[in-house]
């Protein structure tokens, strides 16, 4: 066999290889989401709750109270060297009423904040809020929130 040949054929194999590895991570990507049983997690607003879109956000409320702090996690990034809390990560004061809910954020240093559609659906563990952070990655203006535990 050339060495030609033989190139050819090494590279036709590792073509292969690693079409079929990306075809396989491609398939283990986009197997659904699994969230919890029900029936371990708590009941009402108390719990961790992840932004189903993208999967990225996570708000945390550790009371049921009609207002009170939540805390909004979008995970971590390389900043001068350091792994810091994204932007946007922070407490937030909120306010239920009705179909609404005020947040301010409470980081900042002019008490920003506005008031946002707001649907909690306690039977399906889902939680309907305008999108009260920009740094929120997803485009929708009406975020949707699974309880995760």
């Amino acid at each position: 066999m050339e060495k030609s040949a033989r190139t050819t054929l090494v590279i036709k194999l590792i073509s292969g290889l690693i079409a079929t590895l990306s075809f396989g991570i491609v398939l283990v990507s986009c197997q659904k989401e699994e969230f919890p049983d029900p029936d371990t997690l708590p009941n009402g607003l108390t719990g961790s709750w992840v932004e189903t879109n993208t999967m990225a956000d996570t708000i945390r409320f550790d009371s049921d109270a009609q207002s009170g702090y939540f805390f909004l996690s979008r995970g971590f990034a390389m900043t001068n060297g350091y792994w810091l809390p994204k932007i946007g990560s922070a407490p937030y004061s909120y306010n239920i009423a009705g179909d609404s809910i005020t947040v301010i954020d409470g980081l900042s240093s002019a008490m920003e904040g506005g008031t946002y559609y707001f649907r909690f659906d306690e039977p399906n563990l889902t939680i309907k809020i305008g999108k009260f952070c920009k740094y929120i990655a997803s485009k929708k203006s009406i975020l949707t929130f699974r309880k995760i535990n």
